[in-house]
């Protein structure tokens, strides 16, 4: 096991890449979106000294301690049970290194998989079956497409109703126009505000969007569809990366001439299209609420993403090593009572 240094993070950029468990989250460069955050890599490797598993951990200190957060992480077999153990022994060295009392991880793993659960738990993790919508970091539901590997643009489009087909088809024979890039970062900061505005989501800064383009210039494209008017009508922002295109930030005007040229359909097919050309083997469109108890703004997207037929994909929830339970316990306390003054 070893702490790697900065200059050893171009190999478990690639390393995490190509992985079949890889996710952008744990790329080194999710650690430049985040730059509130300390981080550290944890590696191990085989005899020949090539990465055969990483854990990307962000830090946050939080009074007399600090949170440690490995978003998708660890990347590696999941099978291997020696291994995971020894990226959690990395772990443990970098909660001793910044006194962190807690560990949290969201590896893709999926409800059911007891297997992969009981492996974690035997390494000296907690784990809250069925943990409700506002207790994980990451949402639990995701709407997936997780069949489209190898699919033309055709087949794809097969697999959708005749609906979801049309609207594709309608918003361009209307004059629409879908671009991608930079220049479109001002248009799509104005729409993602009056959205979260509207369903009552909090907003992201441009700086911090800007930031994550940069971080990710090659693997991340903001795309942004206009009127023959040159209006912004809706936008989205995507990461393509380790075989997986994942819809992270999206926006809708309100303006009820603009929504019935029927935009947002073309805006997630042009995103399509690019997982497809890519060889992608999942489209995300990211996170939902089953109910409206859990997230109204999230619950209200569901029925379009549905248009797409997809799946709703339920993943197992986080995993927790708590290094100092006084100092959790305590720092829990605080965050629940914060809540509770702020629902108030």
């Amino acid at each position: 096991m070893e702490i790697l240094k900065p200059e050893q993070y171009a190999e478990a950029e690639a390393f995490v890449a190509a992985h079949p468990n890889g996710s952008f989250m744990q790329s080194p460069a999710w650690a430049k979106v985040k730059p509130n955050w300390k981080h550290e890599i944890v590696a191990v490797r085989d005899e020949n000294g090539a990465l055969r598993g990483t854990m990307s951990i962000l830090i946050m200190p939080m009074g007399p301690g600090a949170l440690m957060y490995a978003p998708r992480g660890p990347v590696c077999d999941y099978d291997d049970k020696a291994l995971i153990a020894e990226l959690l022994e990395g772990a443990a060295a970098v909660a001793k290194q910044y006194h962190a009392h807690i560990l949290k991880m969201d590896p893709y793993l999926y409800e059911g998989d007891e297997k992969h659960i009981e492996l974690f738990c035997s390494l000296g993790c907690d784990f809250t079956p069925d943990a409700s919508f506002k207790d994980t970091i990451q949402p639990r539901y995701n709407y997936m497409l997780p069949y489209i590997k190898g699919l033309t643009e055709e087949e794809l489009l097969a697999k959708f109703a005749r609906e979801t087909r049309y609207y594709i088809r309608y918003a361009p024979k209307q004059g629409v126009v879908c671009r991608h890039g930079m220049e479109c970062l001002d248009d799509f900061y104005k729409v993602y505000s009056e959205t979260g505005e509207r369903q009552g989501f909090s907003i992201r800064p441009r700086s911090y969007l800007q930031g994550f383009l940069d971080a990710f210039p090659e693997a991340a494209r903001l795309y942004m569809c206009y009127s023959p008017d040159g209006e912004p009508i809706c936008g989205g922002l995507s990461v393509n990366y380790a075989g997986r295109t994942a819809h992270v930030y999206g926006c809708s005007s309100d303006d009820h001439s603009l929504r019935r040229l029927r935009a947002t359909y073309m805006l997630q097919w042009e995103m399509m299209k690019w997982a497809l050309s890519t060889g992608c083997h999942v489209y995300d469109m990211q996170g939902v609420a089953i109910t409206p108890e859990d997230s109204e703004a999230l619950y209200n997207v569901l029925g379009f993403k549905q248009n797409f037929t997809g799946e709703i994909v339920t993943t197992v929830g986080e995993f927790r090593i708590v290094y100092n339970a006084a100092v959790n316990a305590a720092l829990e306390t605080a965050l629940k009572v914060r809540s509770k003054l702020r629902h108030h």
